[in-house]
């Protein structure tokens, strides 16, 4: 296994926070804690949580994070088991079954503890910048529009009946994969954020343009989707707002997943929102897809122009003109 202190570094690069229970917790848990504040002063981030905040759900853990557990918190870690996501941490020697833990770090008492954060503080920056990964930008996406670039258009579709796919662009998946780029759906769903659609309708609609795609032998291996309106309402229009195309969320979630090399990857959208975010996030080449409001989409690409001269982007009338490589 890696050092604690690559571990940590990982964590903290990836985006990750420290998550300590404070159930059943050690009576000097703030003495646990001290380390952290005195040497780093919350350039490492932690945060100390209840059980009930993550019973509730009031709190939620991502895969990033690492979650320390001591001994006597035996019982809240098999509680917590389905609702705790990231990586734990046992401090100790551990008593507890293998399958709920990742780590166990053996041999640690206070002194031992606070022994590691003080000697970790001078190298910590040193061991952020060197982090890296061989599987980093490995392949090319495709990365595509929904409506009038998958699917034909059918605003706030809550009908699986009313799917029907864009013959071309199926064809242009089957390429895709067959040139070894990955293909990732990114849709700007603004009718979920409304109240408009929900999330059965949605999910109804989706899985019906999949299978349709899989039927004639084309797939999708990523979709991400965006609800964000400005709709305090509804609380999926009230969240999530960075990755709303044309801002880059959706591209930078999809690029952290599967590994994306962006510069030789491909943007096709019918709007010049789709576009943008593309080059936003790197995206190589733009495609700017046939539709009615083919004129009015050029011209508010040719005003973003303005300020970001080395945009560039090509407006297309079928799918065949297509070149898997950048303009």
């Amino acid at each position: 296994m890696k050092s604690w202190a690559q571990l940590v570094a990982d964590t903290v690069r990836m985006g990750g926070v420290l998550v300590f229970i404070k159930d059943q917790a050690p009576q000097d848990l703030d003495q646990w804690l001290s380390p952290l504040n005195q040497s780093f002063a919350m350039k490492i981030p932690f945060v100390i949580r209840s059980k009930a905040d993550l019973d509730k759900g009031r709190y939620q853990t991502g895969a990033h994070d690492l979650i320390f557990f001591f001994a006597g918190q035996e019982s809240v870690l098999k509680d917590l088991n389905a609702n705790v996501q990231g990586q734990r941490v046992w401090i100790g020697q551990s008593g507890v079954h293998a399958a709920h833990l990742d780590y166990v770090w053996q041999d640690t008492d206070l002194a031992a503890w606070t022994k590691f954060w003080t000697a970790l503080a001078p190298q910590f920056d040193s061991l952020i910048e060197n982090w890296a990964s061989e599987e980093m930008d490995h392949a090319p996406c495709l990365f595509l529009d929904r409506d009038d670039v998958v699917v034909k258009n059918v605003p706030y579709n809550k009908d699986p009946e009313q799917v029907v796919l864009i013959p071309e662009v199926v064809e242009l998946i089957r390429q895709a994969h067959e040139k070894g780029y990955w293909v990732a759906l990114v849709t700007n769903q603004s009718g979920i954020g409304r109240g408009r659609i929900s999330w059965a309708e949605y999910k109804g609609v989706h899985q019906r343009m999949l299978k349709l795609l899989a039927a004639q032998g084309a797939w999708i291996d990523e979709c991400v989707w965006a609800s964000y309106i400005e709709n305090e309402g509804v609380q999926a229009g009230r969240v999530f707002a960075g990755l709303r195309k044309p801002r880059a969320g959706m591209f930078q979630l999809v690029k952290e997943k599967l590994k994306i090399d962006m510069g030789k990857s491909l943007m096709v959208g019918d709007s010049a929102t789709d576009l943008i975010a593309a080059y936003s996030a790197g995206v190589g080449s733009c495609y700017l897809f046939h539709s009615e409001k083919l004129e009015q989409e050029k011209k508010s690409l040719e005003d973003f122009r303005t300020s970001h001269p080395d945009f560039k982007y090509q407006a297309i009338s079928a799918a065949s003109d297509i070149s898997f490589g950048r303009l």
